[in-house]
């Protein structure tokens, strides 16, 4: 049995309970449902749900889905329901609002569990290590109603399993996609199984382009108190895959001398300070107002409001601002985005000219593509244009007014490439359609719950001011439904999963 939370990316409780009722073989639960009328159903929880949202929520529900490896026939809608029902009981408790749904439209029948986070004394649901706690529940009720286990033990069973830190974590939940860190970290932990000595370990990684650095204690400069790997501008900590000296000590029957001795072999020599420059001409009066919410200030720090090194130490990366240009000690892409931001605020908005090598150019021209910006003197290749592609789709829903931008921007380039951003947003619309804003169109947007309230209450609506109207594409990005890749998500690590999910069929909005 294997219980897993669906993140909501963009809450949407009416499409979610919809999606789960109208799948649904069986329904359980405390939530009335008609099963005559399911869209009303859907709305009527939706509102419920919302009605105790606080200020800071933006989502009151929770969504777990548990499979099963047994085969349809193997387990009954009785048994399921008495499953899901315990299990709510016992982690969440059964004084909240919730909806249990038997689907069997895969390979093995799975339950949906819609949930409250507030229960009815108005306490959101909160349980410290939560993951641990489902995991233990599981295994007791696997246990209990003599269910199968065989596939979900092997990553139980697991001495080292790979842990992603919260970045990775995030950017899995949100495209769908496996994370560099993830996909290196499988890599390492497959090269120690089948190195046979220390020797042969360090030799592979230095093959399959892994860096290797040794971290020498501060206390014992003859001392080594660990080391590190990295692989293009990913940081992977040994002691997060089974890969710490301890483990390599204990593994191969070195002492600590030997190992260390490994490390310093095989280490990397330093590469030499990697340089660039971005200039622009001078920016109009007045200048813009400074953000503190920039990488230029979350991320960087200085003393003189000139040169800027990261606050992460792990980062050897900096740069100068001169007037209408910045130049770059080892660049990355967080750099290179503060580092435009800071031209940005001396009122220059490009287009920008680089200096230094292909690679930084490169990774300029990405960034500032995403920044909506220009670079005067690059010319960006096929794979840059997929590199941009996979962006877009990756953040369209956080950073939605960028994107359109940056269509605007790069539309005929990507289209040239095939790289049709129509099937992204899977709509027949046209590009000179998506982008233009008519004056006199008017958009219908769906009701809001206030609105129907005050339908219902005969209230007249308080007078409101005018707003600048949306165009067609930002009301694609405001209301594309994103339940559909949280589901393709599941379906892409069946490698951790019993069976996949059937692709979900947003509703889409009534515009009428």
């Amino acid at each position: 049995m294997l219980i897993k939370e669906v993140p909501r990316i963009k809450p949407n409780t009416r499409n979610l309970a919809n999606y789960v009722l109208r799948k649904a073989s069986k329904i359980s639960g405390n939530i009335p449902v008609d099963t005559a009328n399911l869209n009303e159903s859907a709305k009527a929880i939706e509102l419920d749900f919302n009605s105790r949202l606080t200020d800071r929520q933006k989502s009151n529900e929770m969504h777990y889905i548990v499979s099963f490896e047994e085969l349809h026939k193997d387990i009954s809608d009785d048994k399921l329901m008495r499953i899901g029902n315990e299990l709510i009981e016992r982690h969440f408790g059964d004084n909240r609002n919730f909806l249990i749904a038997i689907h069997r439209d895969t390979n093995n029948p799975h339950l949906h569990l819609v949930m409250e986070n507030r229960d009815f004394d108005n306490k959101p649901f909160y349980k410290k290590d939560n993951y641990r706690g489902l995991e233990s529940l599981a295994q007791k009720l696997e246990k209990k109603y003599s269910l199968k286990n065989g596939q979900i033990s092997e990553s139980r069973n697991d001495p080292n399993p790979t842990r992603l830190n919260y970045s990775a974590k995030q950017y899995e939940n949100r495209t769908g996609q496996e994370s560099d860190e993830k996909k290196y970290k499988n890599e390492l932990k497959s090269i120690l199984s089948n190195s046979k000595t220390p020797e042969a370990l360090f030799q592979a990684l230095n093959e399959e382009g892994y860096t290797i650095r040794a971290n020498k204690s501060k206390t014992d400069p003859a001392r080594l108190s660990g080391y590190y790997i990295s692989k293009g501008s990913t940081s992977i900590k040994p002691s997060s895959i089974g890969f710490q000296m301890s483990k390599l000590i204990e593994k191969y029957k070195f002492d600590e001398k030997g190992i260390a001795e490994l490390i310093l072999r095989y280490e990397s020599p330093l590469p030499p300070d990697e340089l660039g420059e971005i200039s622009s001409s001078p920016g109009p009066d007045p200048k813009p107002q400074p953000n503190r919410r920039e990488s230029l200030y979350t991320k960087f720090q200085t003393s003189d409001g000139v040169n800027y090194t990261s606050k992460n130490e792990k980062y050897k990366t900096g740069f100068t601002v001169n007037a209408n240009s910045v130049s770059f000690t080892n660049p990355n892409e967080m750099s290179i985005k503060a580092g435009i931001q800071a031209l940005i605020e001396q009122g220059s908005k490009g287009p920008f000219y680089l200096t230094g090598s292909e690679d930084f150019k490169r990774k300029t021209w990405l960034v500032s593509a995403m920044m909506g910006l220009e670079i005067s003197n690059y010319q960006p290749t096929k794979t840059d244009l997929s590199a941009l592609f996979e962006r877009v789709k990756a953040n369209q829903e956080k950073y939605p007014k960028t994107k359109i931008k940056l269509l605007e921007t790069h539309l005929d380039a990507l289209k040239k490439e095939g790289l049709e951003i129509d099937t992204m947003l899977e709509t027949p619309l046209s590009f000179s359609s998506l982008f233009t804003n008519e004056p006199n169109q008017t958009n219908k947007q769906p009701e809001n719950n206030e609105e129907i309230e005050m339908k219902n209450n005969n209230t007249k609506p308080a007078p409101i001011t005018k707003q600048p109207q949306k165009s067609r594409a930002d009301l694609l990005f405001d209301d594309m439904d994103t339940d559909s890749k949280l589901l393709k998500s599941i379906n892409k690590q069946k490698d951790k999963t019993l069976s996949g999910l059937p692709d979900l069929n947003p509703i889409k909005p009534d515009w009428s």
